[in-house]
């Protein structure tokens, strides 16, 4: 699945789910109640601390911060009781307004319940039957290891979104810390503000390797600070703020490494010979604590300042993601994922206790948690099943309710609480629509915000009279897979006349809109009857869509593309997914009376590439294909042409961060291709090269981005998918939430 040139489950970095290197991904059928679910059961159950009043609390400027004037209502399964016998009833009645302090009623606001809803009216309560994991702490090398019991009090309530009551909102002022345009088409990572909150780390991804920019917040300045390519992950701070703290992925420089921002230094400070290391802390001993992976063996583990060897904390880790060790060394708190879900859970290290703290949630791909100053709460980005954003959350261990941390209706990728109190949260920013530009260049101009959710991927009606695209509802959480493909009529100027409507909806993704040379057909990817293939529709609706490939789930298949005669369409796919096919190109013979294939699909052989091979043009005498190709070698994006019978492909442009997830588009006369591309600064933008000269050009301009061009059928107008995608680090009031570090009674 592609969203605004993304597809669900590409990157360059897998996250983990214990250790099997696979992202996890949410289960599409949540097992609880919607906050917007109106049946409500006859009783509950509450598990752990009563939800208290919040009289004192100061609540949400513009949505920071989330908070009832009567009762915090933004609940997460807090710190559960020691034994599971501590459960207080709850009963759901209708009405409105907020408990008092005796009561232990469920609130009902209107008809939205706030609190842990059992779904489908079953009780909630902490297990009776507590389970007993074994495990390993090692406080010595030189003392035996002895075996502790974990009891681990089970959360049956994942994360629930509710409505406020009697909310109060009081305007306090946030700071924005800084703000960076990434060049990451494949995901967002987070910015990382220091402890002092004086500069901000932010990562961007490009031809496999990962660079560094810190920002100065107080002048402003911009650096970029790593010049050689590294696979660095997991980016944080030393404690005092001296240094960047990473783990590199790549296996000849892997390990722990810190990195000056001043200077740009970097020097590996733990090297962990055979095993991985991932989640690394550098402590401010200058101990660096961190994940282990040796064969089949996970332990959290501790290396000594200036030491490779490390010294076991916990040896039986498995399933543990994102270890941080509280500011007094006794605990360890991580998330636990499992099945597409994470629980948070807390261990004491001395004696291997365990608590969950919270259950059912939804990690980003950068997961990290983070303990408050003092130890008296943790901080995180995740979402509930039913949410439609990742916001930020502060969890108590003292059993008050939890806190939800949101920004302006932007999915929060990471908290990270502030030495002088304040919290900062990082948002992103992402928004995609489709605009028109001059072929001669210019700034597009957005021609699809009003009427649809979001646009991307355009293309050409024919005569020029319409554009089609893909319509969706943009989510950070789960990829939307209710692709619709939208049109947009325009008169004889090329101006937009009405509003988009619905050019074809079925079930499942409708991927790429291509109308055949005689406008009767319109080729789509589709995912209908559980396939990932090539379909085909007449434009007037009077038949039902065609399949016209089998490669089935799995193929990754993208947008078709006609040949000029209408007798042919080419198109990238991984294949039928058996084969291991990194990503080829393909041509299957249609019928264009009868709009059947001819044939199966034949790959285009391509003599002598490495790579993955993405999208397919046809140029306009069909006599070749223009297509991305991504090395096997280096993560180098390059513009190829190729005879559309097969042979050598021959190199047009070579660059470093492409946008491969459409194709490259001929010019009218065909001595030129488009493509997008971004080299590390900035957004991304079309470009134009000549084939014959592999003279190039910048066509777009403009604060937001340009991809996927696709040019009118009288050669004077680029269609372009505008994309905004900017990380924003922003501090939230003094006082607003955290400076107390847990120490009130929610």
């Amino acid at each position: 699945m592609r969203v605004g040139g993304l597809r669900e489950g590409d990157g360059e970095e897998r996250e983990d789910d214990g250790n099997s290197g696979e992202r996890a991904y949410a289960s599409p059928n949540p097992a609880w109640i919607s906050p917007v679910d109106h049946r409500l059961p006859r009783a509950a159950s509450w598990t752990g601390a009563r939800p208290r009043c919040g009289t004192d609390r100061q609540a949400d400027r513009k949505g920071v911060l989330a908070s009832c004037s009567h009762w915090n209502s933004e609940l997460i399964g807090s710190t559960l009781p020691r034994t599971a016998d501590s459960v207080m009833p709850v009963t759901a009645e209708s009405g409105r307004g907020c408990p008092s302090a005796n009561d232990n009623r469920l609130l009902i606001t209107g008809k939205t319940a706030v609190g842990p809803i059992p779904h489908s009216g079953e009780q909630l309560r902490a297990s009776g039957d507590e389970r007993s994991e074994k495990g390993r702490i090692v406080k010595s090398r030189r003392r035996s290891r002895r075996r502790w019991g974990v009891s681990r009090a089970l959360v049956a309530v994942p994360l629930i979104m509710a409505s406020a009551c009697g909310r109060n909102v009081e305007e306090v002022a946030d700071i924005l810390l800084a703000r960076h345009v990434h060049t990451d088409l494949y995901d967002a990572y987070p910015g990382i503000p220091s402890p002092a909150g004086d500069r901000v780390v932010f990562a961007d991804y490009a031809a496999d390797s990962r660079s560094l920019t810190v920002y100065d917040v107080a002048t402003g300045v911009v650096r970029a600070v790593t010049g050689k390519p590294a696979g660095r992950s997991r980016v944080t701070w030393s404690p005092d703020g001296s240094r960047v703290i990473y783990v590199d992925r790549w296996s000849e420089s892997h390990g722990v490494w810190t990195l000056d921002p001043a200077t740009g230094q970097e020097s590996r400070i733990v090297d962990p010979g055979e095993a991985r290391l991932d989640y690394p802390r550098l402590l401010p001993d200058g101990t660096v604590t961190a994940l282990r992976y040796a064969g089949a063996d996970t332990a959290w583990v501790a290396h000594a300042p200036r030491s490779d060897r490390a010294t076991m904390v916990v040896d039986d880790a498995g399933g543990w993601t994102a270890p941080v060790r509280s500011p007094d060394g006794s605990a360890v708190a991580y998330f636990r994922p499992a099945d597409g879900r994470a629980a948070l859970a807390v261990t004491e290290i001395a004696t291997g206790e365990t608590r969950t703290l919270a259950a059912g949630l939804q990690l980003g791909w950068d997961r990290r948690l983070e303990w408050s100053p003092t130890g008296g709460a943790l901080y995180f980005a995740a979402a509930g099943m039913d949410d439609s954003l990742f916001v930020g959350w502060r969890v108590p261990l003292d059993g008050a309710p939890a806190e939800r941390l949101v920004h302006d209706g932007r999915d929060v990728l990471a908290v990270t609480p502030l030495a002088d109190g304040r919290i900062a949260l990082s948002v992103y920013n992402t928004s995609t629509a489709v605009g028109l530009v001059p072929v001669t260049g210019g700034e597009p101009t957005d021609v699809t915000t009003t009427g649809s959710t979001s646009a991307f991927l355009p293309s050409w009606h024919p005569g020029g009279r319409a554009l089609g695209f893909i319509t969706f509802s943009w989510r950070r959480v789960r990829m939307p897979i209710d692709f619709d493909l939208g049109v947009l009529d325009l008169d004889a100027e090329g101006v937009p006349a009405g509003t988009v409507r619905v050019l074809l909806s079925e079930e499942g993704e409708d991927y790429g809109a291509a109308w055949s040379p005689d406008g009767r057909w319109l080729a789509f990817h589709g995912h209908l009857e559980q396939s990932d293939d090539i379909w085909l529709v007449p434009v007037d609706g009077s038949e039902r869509p065609t399949r016209l490939t089998r490669f089935g789930p799995g193929a990754d298949t993208g947008e078709p593309d006609w040949s000029p005669d209408g007798r042919a369409l080419a198109f990238s796919s991984n294949g039928p997914p058996l084969e291991g096919n990194p990503g080829s190109v393909y041509t299957i013979a249609v019928d264009p009376a009868a709009g059947l294939a001819l044939g199966d699909p034949v790959r285009v052989q391509l003599d002598g590439f490495d790579g993955s091979a993405m999208g397919a043009r046809f140029s306009p005498d069909g006599e070749r294909l223009a297509l991305y190709g991504r090395s096997s070698e280096n993560g180098r994006v390059t513009v190829y042409t190729v005879p559309a019978a097969g042979g050598t492909p021959t190199a047009v442009v070579s660059f470093a961060n492409g946008e491969p997830y459409s194709a490259p588009e001929w010019s009218a006369d065909g001595a030129s291709l488009f493509y997008s591309r971004n080299d590390g600064v900035g957004p991304f933008q079309v470009w134009r090269v000549d084939i014959l000269t592999g003279a190039t050009e910048q066509v777009t301009t403009g604060v937001l981005g340009a991809l996927q061009p696709s040019v009118s059928p009288d050669g004077r107008t680029l269609a372009v998918t505008i994309r905004e995608a900017a990380i924003e680090v922003v501090a939230l009031a003094a006082g607003s939430t955290g400076a107390d570090d847990g120490s009130r009674d929610w």
